[in-house]
């Protein structure tokens, strides 16, 4: 009989504790939602009780006088029934420390109670005992979840409240049955068969319960996937758009490049132009005249082919550059060249203008880039400084380019006494497209950068010279 009993508290135990293992997997997982610790602690105080239980009564001969191992199982059915109400509990209110504490020593002080009953009553004394107390517990259990469940909803939530009544049901009987009794209880054999029936349905809705919870967790990690998928779903998407975003912005730079190159054409070369149309009037003119000098006609013609190869060369030079074909190994100028070169072009503007040119330059210093890049590069910067000079009541207009070796680089530095630069441009002097000009395009600085930067140098605006506007240009030493 002893036999019998304890293998149906066994099985049980191992019922629960197959819950238990499956929740646990959950537990080392990645997902968001973990099982509440209340509930975990309540399966193991379960599990463990039952097993005692079990082998309580493989040990047990007489009901009246049971082994010590009672004692610790009866506490731990106590403490599983105080953690799955805490389980609910936890829901709507915050647990203290205090509230811990007081039921730890709940649990203590009902273990110790136990055992004094063990040692000094009788067999149904105790049963009455157990019975009356967790009959309060799941009580409180069933109006926990019932609260919980009033804003929830669950169907999972729902078959707890089921399987918990069931179990008061199961409870009920058990004390009608003590308590109808009229003879003690000795022996496994005169245990009321009635009485063990009611106590396994106790335990089945008890381990149905804990099942229901289960069910709850799966409810919950499905709807969790779900969402998974859904914001998986939605990144998806995200990284889509953000994907035609990125072609877009590279078909808009692509245009932007395009319509850049374009402008600049016409930005550099409006000067060699405007120079061909007029000596090429002037040269009709003179070639109308009764007494034509030759000579002279043989000026213009080569200030004619000399602005058209000028012509030419910004035409390739810029090309080259846009679509970005040149060699990765600089060709090296020397500076000197380049500014007499830019000078033979633009000294007729600055006499004009009535422009003083300072230049100091070391001799031999040369710097990484083109022959055509140099042009293109002291031209834009002179040409800007020209601008702002005409623009400037100062008085002698003045233009001082130094370019020398200092710790390991080489330094160019374009000085203009003229207006300056306003301090909300200076931020963005560099941009394409940004001018401080009326009649400016916002090419010259941009390019200039592009050439300096890619040739492994580096251009800035001196943002303490007040006294008009300064760049300086740093190269890596030819050395």
């Amino acid at each position: 009989m002893k036999v019998l009993l304890a293998l149906n508290f066994f099985i049980f135990a191992a019922i629960q504790f197959g819950l238990l293992l499956g929740i646990l997997h959950y537990l080392q997982g990645e997902s968001k939602s973990k099982p509440n610790p209340y509930w975990i602690l309540a399966l193991i105080t379960s599990v463990t009780g039952l097993t005692f239980f079990a082998i309580g009564l493989l040990n047990t001969d007489d009901i009246q006088k049971v082994p010590p191992i009672f004692t610790p199982a009866n506490t731990l059915f106590y403490a599983a029934a105080i953690s799955q109400g805490l389980f609910f509990y936890s829901f709507n209110h915050s647990v203290s420390k205090s509230l811990k504490l007081a039921l730890g020593l709940s649990i203590l002080c009902y273990g110790l109670f136990f055992e004094y009953l063990r040692q000094n009553w009788t067999f149904e004394a105790r049963t009455m005992f157990v019975a009356s107390t967790y009959a309060i517990i799941l009580a409180w259990q069933i109006r926990e979840a019932r609260m919980v469940n009033r804003d929830l909803g669950l169907q999972q939530l729902r078959y707890f409240q089921y399987a918990a009544i069931g179990e008061a049901l199961f409870l009920v009987p058990r004390l009608i049955v003590l308590l109808g009794s009229n003879h003690p209880i000795n022996t496994m054999e005169q245990l009321p068969q009635l009485l063990i029936i009611f106590t396994y349905g106790q335990i089945l809705m008890n381990t149905i319960s804990f099942i229901a919870i289960w069910g709850y967790w799966s409810e919950k990690l499905a709807l969790e996937n779900r969402l998974t998928v859904s914001e998986t779903e939605e990144v998806k998407n995200l990284l889509q758009e953000r994907e035609a975003l990125i072609i877009s912005l590279l078909r808009a730079n692509k245009t932007i490049t395009t319509g850049a190159l374009s402008a600049s054409i016409a930005h550099e070369i409006n000067q060699p132009l405007g120079a061909i149309q007029i000596n090429s009037e002037y040269l009709q003119k003179k070639i109308q005249e009764p007494q034509i000098d030759r000579e002279q006609v043989k000026q213009i013609a080569k200030e004619i082919e000399r602005d058209n190869m000028r012509a030419a060369q910004i035409i390739k030079i810029l090309k080259l550059i846009f679509t970005e074909k040149y060699s990765a190994v600089p060709t090296f100028v020397a500076v000197q060249e380049a500014i007499d070169s830019v000078l033979l072009l633009s000294r007729s503007e600055f006499i004009r203008r009535r422009i003083e040119m300072e230049i100091n330059i070391e001799p031999g210093l040369q710097i990484p880039v083109s022959f055509g890049e140099a042009e293109q590069l002291f031209l834009n910067l002179l040409n800007n400084s020209a601008q702002a000079l005409e623009r400037s009541s100062n008085e002698p207009k003045r233009i001082h380019l130094i370019a020398k070796r200092h710790e390991e680089k080489s330094i160019i530095r374009i000085e203009d006494n003229g207006c300056g630069v306003p301090i909300d441009r200076q931020d963005s002097l560099f941009d394409l497209f940004a001018t401080t000009k009326h009649e400016g395009m916002g090419l010259g600085l941009w390019l200039c950068q592009y050439i300096v930067t890619r040739n492994g140098g580096k251009i800035s605006f001196d943002r303490n010279f007040n006294q008009g506007a300064a760049f300086e240009i740093e190269f890596p030493s030819l050395s």
